[in-house]
């Protein structure tokens, strides 16, 4: 039987220099599924994110992508695998135009593959077709969240793994970036791994769950089972109902 998990941590162990904040995090997430993380502020959900991609110290524990140790790869080795880490701010480059972020996307790889991947993005964004001279600092935050997911695409990833997306966005931004990153999964067949703060959006979309309390995972499996727990939802989710 073919294995169908994409990405594994087993008892993981990580932080910042001294300071330890994720605590024995083991976690499966399947191919082209929507894996939610959610949790209270400073659960450690960016922090492990983070680690995924190797921006913190490693204590103890493994991560595997694809069957693949990567636990003490740099970030960039990471991406080349085929993973992309899209933070919440600080994403794309303020001072390029959309145009050139989409290329600068696309650095060390064959010039014609660039280019057929810029015409697909632009085709999967309309609107980033229509803002091509523009710089990004002047694009609106969802704007600017479809943006750094149309760079991300230019490397064809198979991993996504997005930090609060949706945070200070208007309702309709918020709703337009959700659809795009439910599309990802169901048009382009891409594996999501998705921190957001709203909890009911996220575990209303989510196939799969893990709560964050403390660093440690309190909860793990079905989103929906998740979002009907009105104990741990009022206690940690700030659900009501």
């Amino acid at each position: 039987m073919v294995d169908d998990v994409i990405l594994r941590t087993e008892m993981l162990n990580a932080g910042y220099g001294r300071f330890h904040i994720l605590f024995d995090i083991s976690i499966a997430v399947r191919r082209g599924e929507i894996f939610v993380i959610v949790g209270p502020n400073g659960s450690g959900k960016s922090t492990f994110l983070k680690t995924l991609f190797g921006l913190t110290r490693i204590y103890s524990g493994k991560i595997e992508f694809e069957g693949k140790d990567i636990t003490h790869l740099p970030p960039h080795a990471r991406a080349r695998l085929g993973i992309a880490y899209l933070p919440q701010t600080n994403n794309v480059f303020a001072e390029l135009t959309v145009k050139e972020n989409l290329y600068m996307a696309g650095y060390g790889i064959d010039r014609s593959i660039v280019e057929k991947r810029v015409q697909e993005v632009l085709e999967y964004f309309p609107i980033l077709r229509e803002k091509l001279s523009v710089k990004a600092k002047a694009l609106s935050g969802g704007q600017r969240q479809l943006l750094a997911m149309a760079m991300a695409l230019i490397r064809d990833p198979r991993l996504f793994m997005f930090d609060e997306p949706t945070a200070g966005l208007a309702p309709k931004a918020a709703k337009e970036l959700v659809d795009r990153i439910i599309w990802l999964r169901q048009e382009l067949g891409k594996t999501i791994v998705w921190v957001e703060q709203n909890a009911r959006l996220a575990l209303e979309q989510g196939d799969t769950a893990a709560l964050l309390v403390s660093g440690r995972v309190a909860y793990s499996g079905p989103a929906r089972e998740l979002l009907a727990d009105k104990e741990l939802g009022k206690k940690y989710l700030g659900l009501k109902g």
